[in-house]
């Protein structure tokens, strides 16, 4: 007969701890912190309580504070918890959790999702950082001394998941994350050119977007820059019929009022770059 410990043992799987500062009892009055995104071994459920391993050492915890990952919807509560923290601003246990769950759900219908708010997590971490920690994904602009992401959920999302809603919401933050790496522009006009071309391609491509008016909006900031620089009437055109047309399209909305206040300061002359 199998005693109860070898069946645990020969049905050990993993799970993900989804709450900070859970207390594992080691024995002889000694206890560990385990916190949210470490992975542990399950060897088995005992009246709603999960037996685990960790480094060698066998305990229980409630099972509410972890997600078995052979659970039947564990990969729903996984991306619910993930996208919890999200929401709740607490983006170092989203990104943690996002980075599980990519990890070990790869084909997962919220997988396109998980990638772009794992991205959108790290933009926010890294606003917060002073140098790259362990956390990873981290670029430096040196000119500006500042940490940015650099896109890699964002480009996986535009290689596999071109035809989804999170496609131009990749692209359109692929295009800022260009733009910290670019800054400060020093007036180079074939820099802000270049950029300007981009924001050209993604209006094109993706014009039935929710990011459309955004980035008509970053076009016509961009055309100001460059009027700005170079007194060269024609920018100043191109951005006027711009902020026109966002308004003409977007009326009474947040968008419009914007282009309303960018055309309002190109017709008394104000600047937006050489202030």
């Amino acid at each position: 007969m199998i005693s109860l410990w070898v069946l645990l043992f020969i049905i050990a799987n993993q799970g993900v701890v989804i709450v900070d500062n859970v207390l594992f009892y080691e024995g002889d009055l000694k206890t560990r912190v385990i916190n949210t995104g470490d992975i542990i071994e399950i060897i088995g459920h005992i009246d709603g309580r999960v037996r685990i391993r960790v480094d060698s050492i066998v305990g229980e915890l409630s099972s509410g504070v972890l997600i078995d990952f052979d659970g039947e919807v564990a990969e729903d509560r996984l991306f619910m918890f993930a996208r919890g923290y999200f929401d709740q601003g607490e983006f170092d246990k989203a990104s943690i959790l996002f980075e599980t769950f990519i990890d070990y759900f790869k084909w997962s219908e919220y997988l396109a999702e998980a990638l772009y708010y794992y991205g959108m997590s790290k933009e926010e971490l890294a606003v917060k950082i002073g140098h790259a920690d362990t956390l990873g994904g981290f670029l430096y602009n040196e000119r500006y001394n500042i940490w940015y992401y650099s896109g890699d959920a964002y480009m996986e999302i535009l290689e596999d998941f071109s035809d989804t809603k999170f496609a131009p919401k990749a692209s359109h933050r692929l295009l800022h994350i260009l733009r910290m790496n670019n800054l400060p522009w020093h007036d180079s006009v074939p820099l802000i050119t270049e950029e300007l071309k981009m924001w050209e391609e993604f209006v094109t491509k993706y014009n039935t977007s929710d990011e459309y008016v955004v980035a008509m909006l970053e076009l016509g900031y961009l055309y100001r820059v460059l009027y700005e620089i170079t007194e060269n009437a024609r920018f100043r055109k191109n951005a006027a019929q711009i902020f026109q047309k966002v308004m003409e399209e977007k009326p009474n909305s947040s968008s419009s009022a914007q282009a309303k206040v960018h055309l309002y300061e190109l017709k008394k002359g104000e600047n937006i770059y050489k202030y």
